[in-house]
């Protein structure tokens, strides 16, 4: 057996030599691959350098390297993923939830009261990440999760149980094909694909485990947001909601769609990289 302190070194070693990440990635990611093995906290490996780690755990730290030096990214290796500050359930047929799309339930949070009895849809939900983060906070509401996919919804539905929330439903739909009542949603959520065919971020080892349905669209990644935008008013109450996640380049155009689609008080958000990522904006009341 070896000491934490040993098998941090060595996995860092190997990260760095086999996928070309700097010293403070390897790091960050040695410290996930340890806590997922030895299944502790950060707060264990502050005072427990020199503990020796059993067998069976080094074997699970070596499958682990084996997988992620062929670039599979962590999330699928250990099955789940953390999305603001709770852990989901992951597998290769939903998107790795990304730390920007935390942006999407900060906004939320800061516009509605957590008392508030609201109708959310969380559209393209994936995993549910953003629908069940937000069931947490708003109890009085009712939030449903759609996806085009059965598979991402499937992920979903675990995610649902894991979580053991109650008001949070499900269903399948492209898009809003799958809805009949209008006027229905006060806030409308969405992370659509917006990733144009040929973009250089695709040549990225690691996306390619992602599906490629969650991730690329047509018409210079604009074609599955201007959908949204197309239909989003006829499914929100007046005066609702609607947020969009989409490339910091695509911001421009994305306000300009929507001030042709019967929305105003369009506003754009930035991340934590001072990049608009999110655009909001308000149904028009007629």
């Amino acid at each position: 057996m070896s000491s934490v302190s040993y098998h941090k070194k060595r996995i860092e070693e190997c990260l760095k030599k086999n996928i070309q990440i700097n010293a403070r990635e390897a790091k960050i990611e040695a410290d996930y691959i340890l806590k997922f093995a030895l299944k502790k906290p950060s707060s264990f490996f502050i005072s427990n350098q020199k503990t020796n780690i059993e067998k069976t755990q080094e074997e699970l730290i070596s499958s682990i390297l084996k997988k992620r030096i062929k670039r599979e990214p962590l999330a699928y290796i250990f099955k789940e993923w953390d999305f603001y500050g709770e852990t989901f359930y992951l597998d290769k047929n939903s998107l790795i939830p990304r730390q920007d799309t935390e942006l999407m339930v900060d906004l939320v949070l800061n516009q509605f009261d957590k008392k508030s009895k609201l109708n959310i849809l969380d559209l393209g939900t994936g995993s549910g990440v953003i629908g069940i983060t937000l069931s947490k906070f708003y109890p009085n509401s009712l939030i449903t999760i759609s996806d085009i996919s059965p598979k991402a919804l499937k992920v979903a539905n675990k995610n649902i149980k894991k979580h053991k929330v109650s008001n949070v439903n499900s269903i399948e739909s492209n898009w809003f094909s799958g809805f009949k009542e209008e006027n229905f949603f006060d806030l409308i959520l969405t992370n659509p694909p917006y990733i144009a065919k040929g973009d250089v971020h695709l040549t990225n080892l690691e996306i390619n485990y992602e599906p490629s349905n969650a991730l690329v669209s047509a018409n210079n990644g604009f074609s599955d947001i201007f959908k949204i935008i197309d239909s989003a008013a006829n499914f929100l109450k007046p005066q609702g909601k609607l947020f969009i996640e989409h490339g910091y380049t695509q911001a421009d155009k994305v306000k300009n769609y929507l001030q042709k689609k019967y929305f105003d008080t369009i506003k754009q958000h930035r991340d934590i990289n001072h990049k608009i990522r999110v655009t909001s904006a308000s149904k028009i009341k007629v």
